[in-house]
């Protein structure tokens, strides 16, 4: 099963970057520009996992996280926040519901391991232990 990742960040380049790392990665990447149109691609594309920037014209990536949580058909998707503005609004992410947030830069290799760990996480969340 090919794996969905929805990627949201205002700066072109990055979103474009990392789209293209996770593609190499054998990831089904859709991209959205801001919050505003990552709830939307969220809505219509039901992504494996998020990930998302924080700080965002629109809605930013904080309020993107807690308006995703308080819909049903998120509840279980993997959010993954990343940040330029260090531990404190990485902490705040993970408030607002992320299951992980990371501080730029990110070394590429273990966002990869990251999303790898929380995709197989979300496959055995809910699952009965018996």
């Amino acid at each position: 099963m090919v794996e969905k990742i929805l990627v949201v960040d205002d700066s072109d380049d990055t979103r474009e970057m990392m789209a293209r790392l996770l593609e190499l990665e054998s990831f089904t990447v859709i991209t959205a520009e801001d919050g505003d149109a990552g709830i939307y691609r969220a809505r219509s594309e039901r992504p494996d996992l998020i990930i998302t920037d924080i700080n965002m014209p629109n809605i930013n990536g904080i309020e993107m996280i807690r308006l995703l949580r308080n819909e049903a058909d998120f509840s279980r998707v993997p959010i993954m926040a990343i940040t330029a503005y260090g531990n404190s609004v990485a902490a705040e992410a993970i408030e607002a519901g992320a299951d992980q947030a990371m501080t730029k830069p990110v070394e590429f290799e273990s966002l990869i391991d990251d999303i790898k760990k929380l995709l197989i996480k979300a496959r055995f969340k809910g699952l009965p232990l018996s």
